[in-house]
Parts: structure tokens; C-alpha cells; sequence
């Protein structure tokens, strides 16, 4: 073995860019709280879940797949993408099936971007933007939100350069739940040089009752350089099976089948998937419940005198200067919220209707105690 070889340190092998990065940091689990307070029973609203199971559709289909797990799942999705084309009425030649979302928003970095190339989004969003950027050699551009806590499109128009090859936008934001409007998003593509990459966001699509929000596959022409990314994470109840498409350019499409692992949405998910895109009249349910107890648990919010920020999504924000105190506090109570560290705020999932009055009960509890959110 060469003598260089063996005095290499693990720092000189390891790739720079990985350096500064760290790692994703999931919200307790449920079971650690329980060992914690004796709470026999926890409400989890830290990592922005659906509150209820999977669809039955769904679970059926998983337990009629689970005795052919020995087998490889199908490499190309093709019933889910088949289904995908019909609903959404899109050539299959513009879809892209992944392990979650967020497994294709770092296939798309890792297909565009070159060392040096900028990455324009809002801040705070969602924290997997600057992981792709660095990951791959990028620079982020982080564009403040709107003294609203929105994105403000005309900032991050402005923001772009001759450097800037990918735009992230997230619609509704995570963490802040808000949203930008239809004529806005209008204005903001037709500012967007040829050569930049719009990727639109919308895990929380499903949750938004704004009626000026933009969907925006009804911009996708399959020629301009827009992306849509959406998951069945959310409102289809199937984290912990991980799956998530995108409508992107065939193009992208073909680059991004060469770079994806073999395999990589497994078997239960694909069916799990499959059947709940038959379930509309569910999701439109799960979608009026979950508007129902936003309003709730906002009103309550803004009764106790918290700042809350309105809210599209299955969450809500609140700013507070003492957001470890009131974390720590809903801990207490056996509620688990998303501190967000440095940041003066946290991120409330909501819960069942049932289990509505028990938030907003341990909420009322915390600010007795602490005199105020």
C-alpha cells in the first residue's frame, strides 16, 4: 500500500462541502416523552404528520403485498405512475416517483447544480434546501420572509444572478404554514431567466383553502424549466412508507432516472400510494377536519395572546422569545411541539379533532404558568 495512502486523514478523504453540514434532526419520539413524564398517552405534533392512519384502501394493500417482500419492487413505479398520469393529466414521460420528496429535491440538486452554482430560496423553509446546496458544491442565496413570515417573490427575483441555477420555493412554506398568491407566482415566472430552475414545493397542497393560492401544475408546460414536487407523506398518512413524485421536464426526467438508486421506492409504498389516489372523498374529508381545527387551535392561540401566523397548511406558527420555555413546557403536558433552536418560534402540528381541546387545554396550562407565549 502506498505510504501517502496510510498517513491520509479521514478529513482529507471526506469531502470538504460535507464539512459545515449537519445532520437532519427528527423531533422526539413519542415513547421518549412517555419515559420522560409518565404520560401514558403523548400527542406527537412535532414532525407536521397526519394525525390518522392510512387510508383502509391503503393498508389493505399493504398487507396483500407484504407476503411478496421477498421480491424486488417494481424498478419503475409503473401502476403508480400510471395513476399519476391519469389523475393529474400528465404525460408519464414528466414524472419522477422517489423515496419521499425529499429524495427527488436532491436528485434534481445533484443533476443541476456545479460547485460555485447559487441556490435561491426564502428563510426560514424547509431545511432540506441548504443540505442539496451544500451537498453538492452550491451556494445559497437566503431570502428573509415578509414581516408576515411569507415569501416575498419580488426579493427572491431580484435575488437571482448570473451565477443562480435553482430556485426553491415552498408553497405552503414549512415551517410557517403561509402562502404565496397566483398573480404573484404569474409575475415571479415571468421574471425568472432562461437557465434558472423553478422547483415548487407543495407537500401541504392538499391542506390550502386560500383560493388565491397557485396550483402550480397549472403553469407546467413540460418546456419552461419548472418543477412541482408533492408527497403522499402528509394528508395520505404514509410517512413511514416514504413516497413522493414530481412533474418536471422530460428532460430532467431522463437525467434524474439515471442518477436515482435502483429499487428505490419499495414495494408497500408503491401500493400504498396506488390506492389512496382512489380515495378523494377521504382526502377531501381529512381536508375540511383539518381546516376546522387550524381555526380552532389559531383562534385559541390568539385568545392566549400568542403570535400566531395564519396558517394553509396542517400547522401553525408561533413566534415567541421564549420558545424553549414553552417547548418545554407542552412537554410537560405530554405535547410535542418543533423547536427550531436560535429561532424565536415554534411549529404546531395539529392533531385530531378529538384531541383539539387537549392542545389548546395544554397551551392555556403553559401560558398560566409562564404569564404569556
Amino acid at each position: 500500500m502506498p505510504e501517502k495512502a496510510l498517513r491520509m486523514t479521514w478529513d482529507e478523504m471526506i469531502r470538504e462541502e460535507l464539512g459545515p453540514m449537519v445532520p437532519y434532526a427528527p423531533g422526539l419520539r413519542a415513547s421518549e416523552v412517555r419515559e420522560r413524564t409518565g404520560r401514558s398517552s403523548v400527542l406527537k405534533l412535532s414532525s407536521n404528520e397526519h394525525p390518522t392512519g392510512p387510508v383502509p384502501s391503503a393498508v389493505a394493500a399493504v398487507r396483500k403485498a407484504a407476503p411478496h417482500l421477498n421480491r424486488y419492487p417494481d424498478g419503475s413505479s409503473d401502476a403508480l405512475e400510471r395513476r399519476l398520469s391519469e389523475r393529474l393529466g400528465v404525460a408519464r414521460e414528466h414524472l419522477v416517483i422517489g423515496n419521499g420528496s425529499n429524495e427527488i429535491l436532491r436528485l434534481i440538486a445533484q443533476a443541476i447544480l456545479r460547485p460555485g452554482d447559487e441556490v435561491v430560496y426564502a428563510w426560514p423553509s424547509f431545511v432540506v434546501y441548504p443540505m442539496v446546496t451544500q451537498m453538492f458544491g452550491g451556494i445559497s442565496r437566503k431570502v428573509p420572509l415578509t414581516s408576515g413570515e411569507a415569501h416575498d417573490l419580488d426579493a427572491i427575483a431580484e435575488a437571482i444572478g448570473e451565477d443562480t441555477r435553482l430556485v426553491f420555493l415552498c408553497n405552503p412554506n414549512n415551517p410557517t404554514g403561509t402562502v404565496y398568491a397566483r398573480d404573484a407566482f404569474a409575475g415571479f415566472l415571468e421574471r425568472v431567466p432562461e437557465g434558472v430552475l423553478v422547483v415548487v414545493d407543495e407537500a401541504y397542497f392538499e391542506y390550502v383553502t386560500d383560493e388565491a393560492y397557485p396550483d402550480a401544475l397549472d403553469f407546467f408546460d413540460g418546456e419552461r424549466s419548472l418543477v412541482v414536487t408533492r408527497t403522499f407523506s402528509k394528508i395520505h398518512s404514509l410517512a413511514g412508507l416514504r413516497v413522493g413524485y414530481a412533474v418536471v421536464p422530460e428532460a430532467l426526467a431522463s437525467a434524474l432516472e439515471k442518477i436515482r438508486e435502483p429499487f428505490n421506492v419499495n414495494m408497500l409504498a408503491q401500493a400504498a400510494a396506488y390506492h389512496s389516489l382512489g380515495e378523494e372523498t377521504e382526502i377531501a374529508r381529512r381536508a375540511r377536519e383539518n381546516a376546522d381545527v387550524r381555526a380552532r387551535v389559531t383562534s385559541a392561540l390568539w385568545e392566549s395572546g400568542a403570535d400566531v401566523i395564519p396558517s394553509e397548511a396542517n400547522f401553525v406558527y408561533v413566534r415567541t422569545e421564549r420558545p424553549r420555555d414553552v417547548f418545554e413546557g407542552l412537554l410537560d403536558e405530554g405535547v410535542i411541539v418543533r423547536d427550531f433552536g436560535t429561532a424565536p418560534a415554534l411549529r404546531i402540528g395539529l392533531p385530531e379533532a378529538r384531541d383539539t381541546d387537549r392542545l389548546t387545554a395544554a397551551l392555556e396550562s403553559v401560558t398560566r404558568r409562564l404569564g404569556g407565549i
